[in-house]
């Protein structure tokens, strides 16, 4: 199974001390759902703040993130340990959509953002937009 995406994502967006382990992770067929549950779970502790653009637990509702949606029209990778989520390749409101609905873990990966939603627990679920792309 070829891993290039998870690759991606972790050199791009995550904090470079922790970068080793996740990637093993994520990489091995066999620890990749607990790789992708431990991430949800320290989601805040694992990605890299300089490439944070938005956060909030109303992110999805923001009129700033669904105009980057807008901009951003391109089919995006879905990582997550709900199965049914976890591949697909859908257009990146399509994406969205898919990853608000779902109460676990969620990480959408375009050519140059991430969007990050952890998994829904009882005091709330951290929201995060991460982009490659020069801040103005």
């Amino acid at each position: 199974m070829a891993y290039e995406a998870e690759r991606r994502f972790v050199e791009r967006f995550v904090r470079r001390d922790r970068r080793e382990r996740l990637l093993y992770e994520l990489t091995n067929q066999n620890k990749r759902y607990d790789g992708l549950s431990r991430f949800c779970h320290h989601t805040d502790e694992l990605l890299d703040k300089g490439k944070l653009i938005m956060q909030g637990e109303d992110l999805d509702r923001r009129a700033e993130f669904l105009c980057f949606v807008k901009e951003h029209d391109e089919r995006c990778l879905i990582m997550s340990p709900d199965g049914s989520l976890d591949g697909e390749v859908l257009p990146f409101n399509t994406a969205v959509e898919r990853a608000v609905s779902c109460f676990d873990a969620v990480i959408i990966l375009g050519s140059s953002f991430a969007v990050v939603l952890g998994e829904v627990v009882k005091k709330g679920r951290g929201k995060y937009l991460l982009s490659d792309e020069r801040k103005t």
